[in-house]
């Protein structure tokens, strides 16, 4: 809905009270023409018989020149709604973080007030908590003081536009008595399947933008391999990819936004791992293979998205202290405030500082194994000892605390105790899908092999615009 619309909206009663006016001016003019030409009439001389006849020379009121009342009522119609735009102020305000719907309102110049009865009103249709930073607020508003500059001004607030996401747009219009209502519309789109394919030249996210797989697709289909794959030793040049993901367009065809990843397929070292996407019967979504078997494993190798490794396990030089010691765990360079993942469910032995690990965290697992993260510039939300945790969820966030030279992850994997190569260490799998489990995977496998060979080809781009795209999200 445009400006104009909104405002029209907002002054449609207004414009009906206008009408009336404009009627009952005519009427006014005609009545002010009668009595000026009773007014100015020269009084006549009785007549005697001698007289000569004299014509009447007085008009009726047929022959008096009428005003033209369309022209009026349009003319006052227009200075009113010429006079009414020039208050009109449009406005978009980005929301920063920690702001607050009603102090960006204030901020705007609407009275706090009138910001509450309209957050109230926006309540019955959007939660303005969900408000986030980054996202725009389109802003109508009516001055109604003439403050000599645009710091002092006063507003009434005429309407609100915002977009939670790309398919809803929520309204908030001012009626004529004051009052805000507000209304959501949503955009209807059309679900099919789209293939992004190809293979590993410079890094999956890389390779997987060209092929035309959005952020969302890509980082789901890493972490789906994040369990069995090292991306950084265990993927070569000429690796295949392949991601089908449902995809939700518009009536004329164009992708408005990308859904749920239904099968994913890589080939590191040319050895194919594939999954396809399951809700078995208890309500659980998972990956599986052609087999039935988890593409979970008990621990994962990578427990941060995104990262290179920096230094491996085993013995190297120290970069601090300067002398040759062991190194029991895997460095993953990052940028600070990465998120940092728990690499599988378990219990919070221990969520505070700790010597040279500067801020660090350690999970207990079943089965006598245990993980660390050293070096976090801050924990996760509720992150503290005696906390169950869930594969996945996040633990804390990248920093340089503690003995370090830069920011990274020092990550640990424990077995009885002691440390060993996250990297090449031996964990137990995930769950493999029983006899009366495995028929209905296999009709929904058979599904979506179908829907891969109907998916659409992902719209492609090139490289330099991949790899641009990859330096501005960084």
């Amino acid at each position: 809905m445009s400006a104009r619309t909104t405002v029209m909206h907002g002054i449609n009663k207004e414009q009906k009270v206008i009408g009336l006016a404009a009627l009952a001016i005519p009427v006014l003019l005609i009545g002010l023409a009668f009595f000026n030409l009773a007014a100015n009439q020269t009084p006549q001389k009785p007549h005697t018989i001698a007289a000569a006849p004299v014509e009447a020379q007085t008009q009726t009121p047929a022959e008096l020149p009428l005003p033209d009342m369309a022209a009026l009522e349009q003319a006052v119609f227009n200075e009113f709604i010429e006079e009414k735009f020039s208050r009109i102020h449009h406005r978009a305000v980005k929301v920063k973080p920690g702001a607050t719907l009603s102090k960006l309102l204030e901020k705007a110049g609407v009275d706090s007030r009138e910001a509450a009865s309209a957050i109230t009103a926006l309540s019955k249709t959007y939660n303005p908590r969900q408000l986030r930073a980054g996202q725009t607020l389109s802003l109508t508003l009516e001055t109604i003081n003439s403050a000599k500059s645009a710091k002092n001004a006063q507003f009434h607030l005429a309407g609100m536009a915002l977009k939670p996401d790309v398919t809803r747009t929520v309204l908030l219009e001012r009626e004529y008595d004051g009052r805000f209502t507000a209304r959501e519309l949503n955009m209807e789109l059309q679900t099919g399947q789209s293939r992004a394919s190809g293979t590993i030249d410079a890094s999956l996210y890389v390779d997987g933008l060209t092929a035309g797989a959005d952020d969302a697709v890509i980082a789901a289909f890493a972490q789906l391999f994040a369990y069995s794959v090292d991306f950084q030793r265990g993927i070569r040049p000429g690796d295949r990819f392949d991601m089908v993901y449902e995809d939700y367009r518009d009536e004329r065809g164009t992708s408005i936004k990308t859904g749920n990843l239904i099968f994913a397929m890589l080939a590191p070292r040319g050895k194919e791992k594939a999954f396809y996407r399951f809700k078995t019967p208890d309500g659980e979504v998972g990956y599986y293979n052609k087999d039935g078997q988890s593409a979970k494993r008990f621990l994962m190798k990578t427990p941060i998205k995104g990262a290179r490794i920096s230094s491996g396990f085993g013995r190297r030089r120290h970069p601090v202290l300067g002398y040759t010691r062991a190194h029991k765990g895997t460095d993953f360079a990052a940028v600070r405030g990465t998120p940092i993942m728990a690499a599988g469910n378990g219990v919070i032995e221990r969520s505070s500082r700790y010597g040279s690990f500067g801020n660090y965290v350690r999970i207990r697992h079943s089965n006598g194994y245990k993980t660390a993260y050293a070096h976090l510039s801050k924990y996760g939300r509720g992150i503290r000892k005696g906390r169950r945790v869930s594969q996945g969820q996040i633990i804390g966030y990248v920093g340089a605390t503690g003995r370090v030279t830069g920011a990274h992850l020092h990550y640990e994997v424990l077995k009885n105790g002691r440390q060993v190569n996250p990297m090449t260490v031996k964990v137990p799998t995930g769950r493999k899908l029983k006899p009366s489990e495995l028929k209905l995977f296999a009709k929904e496998k058979a599904r979506i092999d179908t829907l891969i060979k109907a998916a659409h080809p992902a719209k492609t781009v090139s490289k330099t615009t991949a790899i641009g795209t990859l330096a501005s999200a960084g």
